[in-house]
């Protein structure tokens, strides 16, 4: 089976094994691990270079991937330099042109499978269960493996590690205490990729202006 992009990876990681329903996480969290994903994949595929200042396109032709190239087409058609935190916003904000794609392809790859229920017969409600669990067992043991150990990940991996704690999955994924006992290694594996730590910054910067923005909507007496 063609490996998984990026964007596949955190969606299936997302979602629960047994349910398929999301995992709980911060408001907006999704979304922003969503975008660096797209981020990482362009790189990955040689179309995008980033740095502390800004993502410049390296090569705007088609990836030949529908998951990827809309985006592409959307960076490319920018003609003001612009910088990761930038992309990460614009992108997280279309969050569900990002997720539903992906759900659809790993749906058709027989990953998963759709299951619609109705609760009180009004309200749809969709899930994502995983059909025998392979690809996310695969991924989760392996990232497990390497905040456990002491080896060097490769750039992939530390990619991936560090989309999934700058989006706060990390928290769901590697919660057992032997994982808490690792918590500064894998802090330090996730600042191997920029866009992995930009991802962190903007979540957390998110997470921060709607707690306050709930905090001022409280009356007082």
């Amino acid at each position: 089976m063609q490996q998984l992009t990026f964007t596949e990876e955190i969606v299936l990681l997302a979602l629960d094994d047994k349910t398929g329903a999301q995992l709980p996480l911060p408001v907006t969290a999704l979304g922003y691990g969503l975008a660096g994903a797209v981020l990482a994949d362009l790189a990955m595929a040689g179309k995008i270079d980033t740095d502390a200042q800004q993502l410049t396109v390296l090569d705007p032709s088609p990836t030949g991937d529908p998951l990827l190239d809309p985006w592409l087409a959307l960076i490319t058609a920018e003609t003001n330099p612009r910088s990761v935190a930038y992309w990460l916003s614009v992108l997280a904000d279309r969050r569900q042109e990002i997720e539903q794609p992906a759900l659809d392809r790993l749906i058709a790859r027989g990953i998963l499978k759709r299951q619609d229920k109705k609760i009180l017969w009004v309200i749809g409600l969709r899930r994502y269960p995983t059909i025998d669990g392979h690809e996310r067992t695969e991924v989760r043991t392996r990232l497990g493996q390497l905040i456990l150990g002491e080896d060097l990940p490769d750039p992939r991996d530390a990619t991936l590690l560090s989309l999934l704690r700058g989006c706060r999955l990390t928290d769901n994924i590697f919660d057992g205490p032997e994982f808490s006992a690792r918590d500064q290694r894998l802090a330090t594996l996730a600042k191997m990729d920029l866009v992995g730590r930009e991802v962190a910054v903007a979540t957390t910067e998110a997470i921060a202006a709607l707690s306050a923005a709930m905090i001022a909507s409280v009356p007082h007496m």
